[in-house]
This record gives C-alpha cells, structure tokens and sequence, in this order.
C-alpha cells in the first residue's frame, strides 16, 4: 500500500465496537450481545450524527448516548486511518514507490497514533534540485494539529544517492530532540534515493522508545 494513497477504516464497524464495548462492562456477553443489537435495531450506525444528539426514552440507552456525547466513547467523529506500519523496512519500500521520479526534493510527515496507525501524511516542503530548506518547527507544528503520538519524516535526494549528508544528519538530530521535548518522539527518518534508502533508525542512529505509551 502506497503510503501517500492511505485507506479509511469503516465508520459502521467502529460505532458497533464502542456500543458493545459500553454493553459489555457491565453485562454477561450473551445479554450484551443482545443489548448491542437492540440499541443498532433503534439507532443505527449510519445515522450516528443524528441520534447521538437526541434524547432515549429508556435510561440504560440513555446513559450510552451521553457518554457518546461526552466523548468517553465516540469523540466527534471517528478519527480516519490510513494505513499502519510495521517497521522500517515496509516504510522504506513505500516511500521508494511515492518518491519515484521526482525531480524536486520533498519532505513528507507521517504522524502515528500510539499502535502506529497513520493518522496524516503531508508534504511539507517542496525544494529545488539540492536544496530542501525546512525548520523542525514547521514539522511539528502540522503534526500537533492531528491527535498525533509519533512521527515520521523522510525526504528524497532526487540525485539518486541515498547516502544522508551531514545535513540530513544535523535535520534528523534536530527533529529528535524537538520530538522529545514535546512528547512527539522521532520514530524514523529516511532518506530516499532511486533504488534505496536510509533510515536512520534501521543504522541505529536513532533510537525511540515508545515503551511507555
């Protein structure tokens, strides 16, 4: 899966999960199974903006909607996943694909909740040919405006070599440090040439620990 395509997880499943997850902390799975059905009969999932601002008659119903309303279980609306990573190397072997044949540099964000789902993906610089100039600012600065955990950076080097120069070193320690400080760890940062990449944190010089999340 491309990582600049992205999928989005379905809204129905997602209302079905939390409405028996709500059943199912204080009733035995048979009569939780029996509640979930009952209230989807009465408010479907489909139709989730409507009623989740309507008051039930019954109180047990009740209770499950102001809880959706408070957020303790449906926060607004759910949030759109674009896909998950598993390691260095499946990011690796995406971003080779999205970076092929491009002629300008980039620098794509990908920021991760806490199980490394992608939340966003998002240029956030164009360069000319050897020439990327970008703050870490600007970086988590697009990063804090998504319920982000982690993140991601990498950016081509259109010349083909994925070899990190002693400014991409200098960027990617910047980054760390800025993540750090902020509670947005620096999971990788990659360098993309035309047949390979670099990651950072595959070589060891980068190291986030998400141990505690």
């Amino acid at each position: 899966m491309s990582l600049l395509t992205g999928r989005t997880d379905d809204h129905g499943t997602q209302i079905h999960q939390l409405i028996q997850t709500y059943f199912q902390d204080f009733l035995e799975p048979t009569a939780a199974a029996t509640a979930t059905l009952a209230f989807e009969g009465s408010y479907p999932a489909a139709q989730v903006t409507e009623w989740s601002q309507q008051p039930a008659s019954d109180p047990l119903w009740n209770s499950l909607l102001t809880a959706l309303r408070c957020g303790r279980l449906l926060q607004q609306q759910p949030r759109v996943v674009l896909g998950q990573i598993y390691g260095s190397q499946q990011i690796g072997e995406d971003l080779m694909h999205d970076f092929a044949g491009l002629a300008q540099e980039q620098l794509l964000l990908i920021c991760l909740d806490t199980k490394n789902r992608i939340l966003k993906r998002q240029i956030i610089f164009q360069g000319t040919l050897n020439a990327c100039p970008v703050h870490p600012r600007e970086i988590f600065q697009a990063a804090l405006l998504t319920s982000t955990a982690r993140v991601v950076v990498a950016h081509n080097h259109p010349s083909g070599d994925c070899e990190p120069s002693a400014k991409d070193t200098e960027f990617t320690e910047r980054m760390a440090a800025g993540g750090a400080l902020l509670g947005l760890p620096l999971l990788d940062s990659f360098v993309v040439g035309e047949n390979d990449y670099f990651s950072f944190a595959e070589q060891g010089l980068l190291n986030c620990n998400t141990d505690s999340e």
